[in-house]
């Protein structure tokens, strides 16, 4: 599919429905209203070949957190772009703020809240399916922000329904504790367990001028997918090396790329996103001053063409 005539087309905001590359520029895609929150899908399971679905969410303050719940298989997570989210994993709580990023794996329960007068979050639920969910609990938006608190009231009447099909399973009689500073959230569990993690920390390497973050890794997952927030300066980028080997999705967070997808070639600008299918020619390098992104990939092999090609660092920045 062209990426282009799709984030063009006047009729609707979609997606392809099938694993295809595209591009979403800001504010494309489409978006829904589920309790007061705008949530716009930027991939799903047809996207992405089951492997996870992508989301951002934007929202007011919260007047208090989504009911406690868990899940038996999806694995959750929670990235701060703006403002500040609260996010409850079991006995433990944190306040998010940009940049942070919290993982919660199956069986866990958990809840969120945004906390500023206007946050939002990027998010990844892995393996693909559960972002139908937004669909069918919701309504449908067409609008860049989020509706004016209380504005679109919650269908029950849909949410029940929608709850029961995803596996939302409420928590008996949840306990919502107050925060912790979270001062030790520096790292990476290195097993299968939910974290908490501040901005900056994580495992760092350098590659081709690039400064690659670990968020979640093999270990974590169980090598279903991987997440590492990406930044590097004008010009940087990973060279041409023939087709890609596993589904990547990036999303850009600042500056913006230059995306090469089978032949065509797109400038995404911050809050945009590209979805790279495996087995096609893509190419990504930094087409502003400097730009940063997250990429999202299933299994583990674009994280180890960091972890194993590029040198360990203790930077915080890419190299000047």
């Amino acid at each position: 599919m062209d990426g282009n005539a799709m984030v063009n087309d006047p009729r609707a905001n979609r997606l392809p429905g099938c694993c295809a590359p595209y591009v979403l520029q800001a504010g494309e895609g489409p978006a829904y209203v589920v309790a007061g929150q705008a949530i716009r899908v930027l991939a799903g399971a047809a996207e992405t070949a089951g492997g996870f679905g992508v989301v951002i969410t934007a929202a007011p303050r919260d007047p208090g957190p989504i009911p406690m719940h868990w899940h038996a298989r999806e694995h959750d997570t929670w990235f701060c772009t703006n403002g500040r989210l609260q996010v409850w994993c079991k006995d433990q709580s944190r306040i998010l703020y940009p940049g942070d990023f919290a993982y919660v794996k199956p069986g866990d329960a958990h809840s969120y809240r945004c906390v500023g007068q206007a946050s939002g979050f990027f998010g990844v639920v892995a393996p693909g399916g559960w972002e139908k969910f937004f669909a069918e609990a919701g309504t449908a938006w067409d609008q860049p922000t989020f509706p004016p608190t209380g504005s679109i009231p919650v269908d029950f009447a849909r949410m029940g329904p929608a709850m029961g099909k995803y596996g939302v399973n409420r928590t008996d009689n949840p306990v919502y504790v107050a925060a912790s500073p979270g001062e030790n959230d520096t790292a990476l569990p290195g097993r299968p367990q939910s974290y908490f993690l501040q901005a900056g920390f994580g495992r760092r390497f350098v590659l081709h001028g690039m400064l690659a973050t670990t968020l979640l890794g093999h270990a974590e997952t169980g090598g279903l997918f991987a997440m590492q927030v990406i930044e590097a300066p004008l010009g940087a980028g990973l060279p041409a090396d023939g087709a890609t080997v596993a589904h990547e999705t990036i999303h850009v967070l600042a500056g913006a790329l230059t995306v090469t997808l089978d032949g065509q070639t797109h400038t995404v600008h911050a809050g945009g996103t590209a979805n790279i299918p495996a087995g096609i020619a893509a190419t990504v390098s930094v087409a502003s001053r400097a730009a940063r992104w997250i990429s999202t990939t299933a299994g583990d092999a674009v994280l180890r063409r960091y972890e194993q090609n590029g040198t360990a660092t203790e930077a915080v920045t890419f190299p000047v």
